[in-house]
């Protein structure tokens, strides 16, 4: 008796296991959550000294993180540098683009004027 269940219990896993995602909640690729995670960092501001630059950077759930050239920023996401204003990040995953930039856009030393944070990405082609 015991053996039939189990085999029952068996079958029904298996049948929901092949059922179909639902159609009516769109269908995410995880290349396309990594690049909706990345865009929801925002550079806020750069520190540099004459041997390191420090980057502060703002996360989507509102905590402050200080980066710096060779941390990760999250799993699967390596800062390859950090610069007056920029922070470049190496992706490492199959997705392209294979890296990610943010940058701060508006008058570099200019502590009144606002300034806006923006991001972009680039294909990263070694060679170039």
């Amino acid at each position: 008796m015991s053996r039939s269940i189990w085999i029952g219990l068996l079958i029904a896993a298996s049948s929901v296991r092949a059922m179909p995602p639902n159609p009516f909640q769109p269908q995410i690729s995880p290349c396309e959550k990594l690049a909706e995670q990345l865009a929801g960092w925002a550079l806020q501001g750069v520190v540099s000294s004459s041997t390191t630059s420090t980057a502060l950077m703002l996360s989507p759930q509102g905590t402050w993180k200080r980066i710096k050239a060779g941390s990760e920023l999250f799993p699967g996401v390596h800062i390859e540098s950090v610069g007056a204003g920029f922070v470049a990040a190496k992706l490492v995953s199959v997705c392209q683009p294979s890296s990610y930039r943010w940058d701060i856009k508006g008058t570099t030393y200019a502590m009144d004027s606002s300034i806006a944070s923006g991001a972009r990405s680039t294909i990263h082609k070694p060679g170039r």
